[in-house]
Order: C-alpha cells, then sequence, then structure tokens
C-alpha cells in the first residue's frame, strides 16, 4: 500500500509540474506544445542511443518542416 501511496505522490507531483509550468505554452498553441511534449524526450533517447536519423525526422516534425535537407 506504501508503494502505491508513493508512485501516486509522484504522478499527481508530475501532472501538476507539466499543467502549472506549461499552461500558458499549451493557451497559446495547443498543437505545437503536443509536438513538443512528444518529440523532445524521444529525439532526446533516439539521439542517446545513436539514431541519429530518427532525431533528425523528429525534429523536422516538430517544427512542422517538410522535406528533409
Amino acid at each position: 500500500m506504501a508503494e502505491f501511496l508513493i508512485i501516486s505522490f509522484f504522478i499527481a507531483f508530475f501532472v501538476a509540474y507539466i499543467y502549472f509550468g506549461y499552461y500558458q505554452d499549451y493557451k497559446k498553441n495547443p498543437t505545437e506544445f503536443i509536438r513538443s511534449i512528444i518529440g523532445m524526450p524521444l529525439g532526446m533517447l533516439a539521439s542517446t542511443l545513436g539514431f541519429k536519423s530518427i532525431d533528425k525526422k523528429l525534429k523536422n516534425w516538430a517544427n512542422k518542416k517538410i522535406g528533409y535537407p
């Protein structure tokens, strides 16, 4: 039961952090915000693991660029 409470606390803290920290950005442009929240962690993980092409595609997707340089 204690593990459940600890995990619940961390999840609630994370959700509150995202909500209060990024609410104004979300109100400005929800689509861009969602692209940033999804693309940034995946891009960092891909570049860390050595998948540079996937990282570049994610950056282009997040920045709405068509085609690749």
